[in-house]
């Protein structure tokens, strides 16, 4: 669906409930976005799926028929209803640390029977991994999913901070601190004290161009 349908089908949906000759800057404030905001995303043809689910939720529409149906509005409970997650793109390191002046998020909508199929919780988040220390388990440019409710664990694979940058390694526990070690033979391993890193979340899954991995607890 191309962006100008789906205005068409907004102004359609605010013209139901009484507005009259509804333009472009009425679609832009029904979805809370700025108008110039708004007419860059139309020239780029970039569909605000986040503002629109939200839109229709709260008008109780039906979303399937919103996008892929000829009626614009039904009164009805969602059929499907969808889930956000959030993508940092943070470039955690699998090699050498990745430092990152500049962290910025992007927001992933999913519809809730996917996630389900897939066994992904809606809770997790994703980051974007680099390097190949941890191949093969986790390789370059992969998208690791991460919990951060889950307790550090010894030999587990976790999103770890600390001053020489954000990496993505197997934690081994020692008493005054913790190792970090690549799955990649030809990477040494680190240690760092307590108080010189922080534990952003644990890796529970890996998706990369060819396929989705849900880790076992015990890594």
């Amino acid at each position: 669906m191309e962006m100008e349908e789906v205005i068409e089908k907004l102004k359609d949906i605010l013209a139901s409930e009484g507005q009259e000759n509804t333009k472009g800057i009425d679609v832009a404030k029904a979805l809370g976005i700025h108008p110039d905001t708004f007419n860059s995303m139309k020239f780029r043809n970039s569909i605000p799926y986040k503002q629109i689910l939200n839109f229709l939720e709260q008008r109780k529409i039906n979303i399937n028929y919103f996008f892929f149906g000829s009626s614009p509005k039904e009164s009805l409970e969602c059929e499907e209803k969808y889930r956000i997650l959030k993508l940092y793109k943070a470039n955690a390191s699998l090699g050498g640390g990745g430092l990152n002046e500049f962290v910025s998020v992007e927001e992933i909508t999913f519809p809730i029977a996917l996630l389900e199929k897939l066994k992904i919780n809606p809770k997790w988040e994703i980051i974007e991994c680099k390097g190949d220390s941890m191949e093969s388990l986790i390789k370059d440019n992969a998208l690791c999913f991460i919990d951060r409710q889950a307790s550090l664990k010894d030999k587990g694979i976790f999103v770890i901070n600390t001053n020489e940058g954000l990496f993505v390694k197997q934690i081994i526990l020692k008493n005054n601190g913790v190792i970090l070690h690549s799955l990649n033979p030809a990477y040494q391993d680190l240690f760092f004290q307590n108080g010189e890193y922080l534990i952003v979340g644990r890796v529970v899954g890996v998706a990369d161009s060819k396929l989705l991995y849900l880790m076992p607890y015990a890594l």
